[in-house]
């Protein structure tokens, strides 16, 4: 990326140098000599970065740089000054300047400053990403169920505490470390590191060394020290994820750790201390992991200070349909169509379902679903078969039932209403759905598809 720097300077030979130097450091640089040809600029050329004399003739530049703030908030702002303007210089940067410069100055200095400000402005995009990512995840968290409404209520609870341990436990694609983030992100801690580990996905032999680093020549290939893990998080929060996948010889370090918050690094001899908090996840029974001795006791209760249970997603109830309508009009936005509707019967299939993925296999469902059928009226068949398979009849008892295959056709050829051509005809249309998905709507490749001729498909399509 080439970064735009603006030289607001009325002496037209210093800009015309700097932005001749500016350039061949790589930066893309304009100048302007007064405060109206600056605001021009900044509509037009849309600088990053600019360089400002806080005398400008008749102008003044303390006066220029809110102005030139309210058109970009995001514009790093340097201040250029004689040595008496010191203390305006001060002012503009409680105003809003990012940092500023004694005239006359060396050309290096300025090029230093510049790449502050570089460092600035690519630190505040990734801040920026981060919040938005956070902020789009954490609505994943929404429903009305009085199971999520207990699990936020606790999150609530415990995320003031800025030592206490949590474990958080649940089936997988629950919402697990979404938990995690909301936790930290609500925390004394919230400006400082968030650091994952997932204890199932770095192999058993690197666990230790990725957790507390080493020291050089430790083993082989340790060509210099490294810093764990825990020791970059300090002052933040650790999430050790999957921690039920921890090694048994792990365990007891990190038991020792959690004990003192001291630790040494592998081949180190010196103890040292990091301020972190521990956040922990599993979709493993622990209690069960400890009676098969796969997971030291002392070490569940040491992480099990405060619980948090996620509830899995059958067990939310109409939260199912609730984030359901969240993932259709995310897709919506993001294909620039309108929300689709969901048939009674879509519902009471999703409501049905068990979910064994949980919320991500929903959102995944809800991506697929939108691909295949781009429809305003989302039906039954429209779902995938391990959801659309599933039909209900009246229990005597009240309520629903589920049934399985045999008896769906049974209470179809005993209902008194069946009709094979209907049945035949419905079968049909879905499959031509499909096809003309798959074939991006285009009727030749969906005739190919379905096996039979362009002008077949169109005499079908002109009687759905």
């Amino acid at each position: 990326m080439i970064y735009r720097v603006l030289v607001i300077d009325d002496e037209k030979s210093l800009s015309h140098s700097l932005c001749e130097g500016l350039g061949d450091l790589g930066y893309e640089a304009h100048s302007a000599s007064s405060a109206a040809e600056a605001l021009e600029q900044m509509v037009s050329f849309k600088p990053h970065i600019a360089l400002l004399d806080l005398r400008l003739g008749s102008d003044n530049g303390l006066t220029l740089l809110p102005e030139l703030k309210k058109l970009d908030p995001d514009l790093v702002a340097f201040m250029m000054t004689a040595y008496g303007d010191v203390k305006t210089a001060v002012a503009a940067i409680k105003a809003g300047a990012h940092d500023y410069l004694h005239k006359p100055f060396e050309f290096d200095e300025l090029d230093i400053l510049i790449q502050k400000g570089v460092e600035h402005l690519k630190a505040m995009n990734r801040l920026s990403l981060y919040e938005d990512e956070t902020l789009h995840r954490s609505k994943f968290m929404i429903g009305e169920s009085e199971t999520l409404k207990a699990v936020l209520h606790r999150i609530e609870v415990v995320a003031p505490s800025e030592r206490t341990t949590v474990l958080i436990q649940g089936e997988t694609g629950t919402g697990k470390e979404l938990v995690a983030e909301a936790v930290h992100k609500l925390s004394p801690r919230s400006a400082l590191p968030f650091v994952k580990i997932n204890c199932g996905a770095i192999p058993q032999n690197l666990m230790e060394s990725e957790l507390f680093g080493f020291e050089k020549n430790a083993f082989t290939g340790a060509n210099a020290r490294k810093k764990g893990l825990l020791e970059l998080a300090d002052g933040g929060t650790v999430f050790l994820d999957e921690i039920g996948e921890l090694p048994l010889e792990l365990q007891s370090k990190l038991l020792r750790f959690l004990e003192d918050h001291k630790f040494k690094r592998v081949g180190g001899l010196e103890d040292l201390e990091v301020d972190v908090r521990v956040l922990a996840a599993t979709n493993r029974d622990l209690k069960q992991a400890i009676l098969d001795r796969l997971f030291r006791e002392d070490l569940f209760y040491r992480l099990n200070v405060f619980p948090i249970q996620l509830p899995p997603l059958r067990e939310r109830g109409e939260d199912i349909l609730l984030l359901t309508q969240f993932f259709f009009e995310n897709e919506a936005k993001k294909n620039k169509s309108s929300v689709p509707e969901l048939s009674e019967a879509a519902k009471q299939s999703l409501l049905s379902y068990r979910w064994p993925g949980n919320v991500r296999e929903l959102k995944n469902v809800v991506e697929r679903t939108l691909l295949l059928y781009p429809k305003q009226r989302i039906e039954p068949n429209h779902l995938p078969p391990e959801i659309s398979k599933l039909r209900f009849a009246e229990n005597p008892d009240g309520g629903i039932v589920e049934e399985n295959a045999g008896e769906q056709l049974m209470t179809k050829l005993l209902s008194g209403n069946f009709s094979l051509e209907e049945e035949v005809k419905s079968l049909e249309n879905q499959y031509i759905e499909v096809a003309l998905a798959l074939s991006n709507q285009q009727i030749s490749k969906a005739a190919d598809l379905l096996g039979i001729s362009r002008f077949a498909l169109k005499r079908k399509l002109e009687k759905v």
